[in-house]
């Protein structure tokens, strides 16, 4: 094996947005799927199955907050839309799906107000 075939296995990186420090996962090519997860869903990152036909970037928000998105107030899930916002644009990502783990509805408003035109559709924004 190569040392770039190695590479290719792990895209797990840390990645500082807005002073704030992230774990991302990319995992995967074609649509792109923006998976938040937080401290009470490690697991997922770890057994998540990839679907051949999408792109998967897993956002730990664990280490930026320090808490679960369903604990965080107003103010702290909009600094996170934004974040999630500045991401999508370092990727250069103009279609994408949000699927946040925590079912948190107040986010969900907030980044279908954030990211507007770029979602796929209105049922891109999505629970598991």
């Amino acid at each position: 094996m190569s040392f770039y075939g190695s590479l290719e296995k792990d895209n797990s990186i840390n990645i500082y947005i807005n002073d704030r420090l992230y774990n991302i996962n990319d995992k995967g090519k074609g649509e792109c799927e923006i998976i938040l997860i937080d401290n009470s869903h490690i697991s997922f990152s770890e057994t998540y199955k990839q679907n051949q036909s999408k792109r998967a970037i897993i956002i730990d928000i664990t280490l930026a907050w320090n808490d679960s998105i369903n604990n965080l107030s107003i103010d702290s899930l909009f600094e996170l839309a934004k974040d999630i916002h500045l991401l999508a644009d370092i990727y250069w990502i103009e279609s994408l799906s949000i699927i946040d783990l925590s079912n948190n509805i107040q986010l969900g408003e907030i980044l279908k107000s954030t990211f507007r035109t770029r979602l796929q559709n209105e049922l891109a924004l999505g629970y598991y």
